[in-house]
């Protein structure tokens, strides 16, 4: 079965604006945003359009390329204290001369919407995402094989370490991994994230496998996802690219912050 991410992301966006609607106060979302990406552009205007849709402000504070450390601890600190705040996200990546991490473990736990800080409270938006797809196509994790494509900080470390917590068993495979092949070939489900179009072919999986690909790369200018499109033949649930778990990763991000709200 070919999941639709966008059907369900509309059912989410309907369930959060009515929650949002009745609470007592409006919620806002500050966006650190630094350099000029154009690809981290397109991320924020989601964020700025899904907010407006659901009735939360979207609020970008915009940094230089070259702005110094010390005055994204500064904005980061004043954020943290603002009760007007209800919500703070780093828009990733940032300039190779800050030291991300320290940045994002500034963001205050009640406030870090997209869990990154070592201390955060909710799950991040793309385990959410996932998390979301399996339980309500009723995917059972605990004793099955899940294989984890990619060891990055937003896709496969945070999903190997939730998987693992659901009872999965866990193999992760990266460059390194000499047995690969034999490891996807006998997983129950595959979660990819790792940015290389056609890296998971047909021959490669068996019969009836859960296939999440939350990878997203650009190729002749179109995206795709880690799973040759051909896989979702043998899957009994296949997420494509796009249209899967991209556009969950957003409304999880709000649920996140009405669930710190």
């Amino acid at each position: 079965m070919i999941f639709d991410g966008k059907k369900l992301a509309e059912e989410i966006k309907s369930e959060l604006r009515l929650k949002l609607k009745a609470k007592s106060q409006k919620l806002s979302l500050a966006v650190v945003w630094v350099g000029e990406d154009p690809v981290s552009e397109r991320y924020v205007e989601r964020k700025k359009k899904f907010g407006l849709d659901i009735g939360v402000e979207v609020v970008v504070h915009e940094y230089p390329s070259d702005v110094l450390e010390e005055d994204l601890i500064e904005e980061i600190t004043k954020l943290n204290n603002d009760s007007n705040v209800s919500g703070i996200i780093v828009q990733l990546p940032l300039p190779d001369d800050i030291d991300q991490q320290k940045i994002l473990n500034l963001i205050s736990p009640d406030k870090d919407v997209d869990a990154l800080s070592q201390e955060a409270r909710v799950l991040s938006p793309t385990v959410g995402a996932i998390k979301e797809i399996l339980e309500r196509n009723n995917v059972e994790l605990a004793g099955k094989k899940a294989v984890v494509l990619g060891k990055g900080k937003l896709v496969g470390k945070p999903v190997a370490i939730w998987l693992t917590g659901e009872g999965a068993s866990v193999s992760i495979i990266d460059s390194k991994t000499a047995d690969s092949d034999s490891l996807l070939k006998q997983a129950d489900i595959i979660v990819s994230g790792v940015g290389k179009p056609g890296l998971i072919t047909l021959d490669k999986i068996k019969d009836g496998v859960v296939l999440i690909d939350a990878a997203t790369s650009e190729q002749n200018g179109s995206l795709k996802g880690d799973a040759d499109p051909a896989c979702a033949d043998k899957c009994s649930l296949f997420t494509p690219v796009p249209g899967g778990v991209g556009p969950l990763t957003v409304v999880m991000l709000f649920k996140n912050l009405l669930e710190l709200n």
